[in-house]
């Protein structure tokens, strides 16, 4: 099974990134465990109607974030701790690709097996993206699930 699988959930993209800014004036550096923290890797915690719709609308429950990575800043190669698989919405114009054990995925949206290992290597503007994090199901079983896939591009 190939560890992304594109959507095609019609979002409202201006909505989602009003959301953003405002998620944005909260945004601190990612911190893990053994005081591991990533400053030029930024999250928020943010919640919505509107991001509560959306995953409805998906068939999938889990927390929901975004996140902003600096221009020309390179997220190393990594596995998420307690998340089990993700829902990722690339919001920037000027996306890059995720490498997935080794492989290059350019993707817009998709739902990613986040316990493989992958890492972003961004360009030079900043990489938006909206977050669902799932961590009840695996990606497997997300994957049976999930509404809106894009059966064409698996």
């Amino acid at each position: 099974m190939k560890p992304l699988i594109h959507l095609n959930y019609p979002i409202n993209k201006e909505l989602l990134l009003l959301e953003s800014k405002k998620a944005k004036e909260t945004a601190k550096p990612w911190e893990g465990g053994h005081n591991y923290k990533l400053d030029r890797w930024l999250v928020s915690y943010y919640r919505s109607d509107y991001l509560d719709k959306i995953m409805v609308d998906l068939n999938v429950m889990g927390e929901t974030r975004f996140y902003y990575q600096e221009p020309n800043y390179y997220l190393p190669p990594h596995r998420d701790f307690g998340t089990k698989c993700a829902i990722n919405f690339v919001l920037s114009d000027n996306y890059c690709p995720i490498n997935i054990n080794g492989k290059d995925y350019m993707y817009k949206q998709a739902l990613i097996n986040v316990q493989e290992e992958h890492s972003v290597k961004n360009n030079n503007t900043e990489r938006l993206i909206f977050k669902i994090s799932v961590f009840d199901y695996d990606y497997e079983t997300v994957s049976k699930i999930i509404k809106y896939r894009d059966d064409k591009s698996v």
